[in-house]
């Protein structure tokens, strides 16, 4: 106070500002795995104001929970979509969202069908059969052992062998290679 007869000491009173948090722009990490593998999702761009955290969900923005802090470890078993966004003492952000591809495991054929007794100078159509060809895969086909001489690939192959022969066939892909089925064909 000022006045006629006196100016008083002051009292005093800080104003603290909180900062805002700007969105995030993007999500960083591995965005193709096969399943049964993680990936660390890590949030960039942006800016955490005061008190903010970075917030992970699935199905939308906001959705349901998938962790807090600027990385999280995921392990989705589907194509799965993740959102991040700062959540703090003055504003929530807009997401930035990322989709983790999850290719799938192929699993060994379990038989080879088809003609399995020729004559010399015959042929027959081996199939393979049971397993399934996981993301990017295709059957291949080998003599003398697994992975051994390929011979063709494909869900088919016809041969003309000119004595006893085992032929083998497994599955190829993106995330693995399986174990063989195999089948001798007897040349008469």
């Amino acid at each position: 106070y000022s006045g006629t007869c006196n100016t008083t000491a002051c009292a005093s009173q800080v104003v603290t500002v909180n900062t805002l948090s700007t969105a995030p722009t993007a999500i960083t990490g591995t965005a193709i795995i096969c399943n049964g593998d993680s990936t660390t999702l890590t949030v960039s761009g942006g800016s955490a104001g005061t008190g903010a955290t970075a917030q992970w969900f699935t199905g939308s923005c906001g959705g349901t929970p998938a962790g807090t802090g600027n990385s999280i470890i995921v392990s989705p078993t589907s194509n799965t979509t993740y959102y991040v966004r700062y959540s703090g003492t003055c504003n929530t952000t807009t997401c930035a969202s990322q989709l983790v591809t999850v290719n799938t495991l192929s699993t060994a054929p379990t038989a080879i069908t088809g003609t399995t007794t020729i004559c010399n100078g015959g042929s027959t159509t081996l199939t393979v059969s049971g397993g399934s060809a996981g993301t990017g895969a295709t059957a291949q086909w080998f003599t003398g052992s697994c992975g051994g001489t390929l011979i063709g690939t494909g869900n088919s192959i016809a041969v003309s062998p000119t004595s006893n022969t085992t032929y083998f066939v497994r599955y190829s892909g993106t995330c693995n290679t399986t174990a063989c089925a195999s089948q001798v064909v007897t040349v008469n």
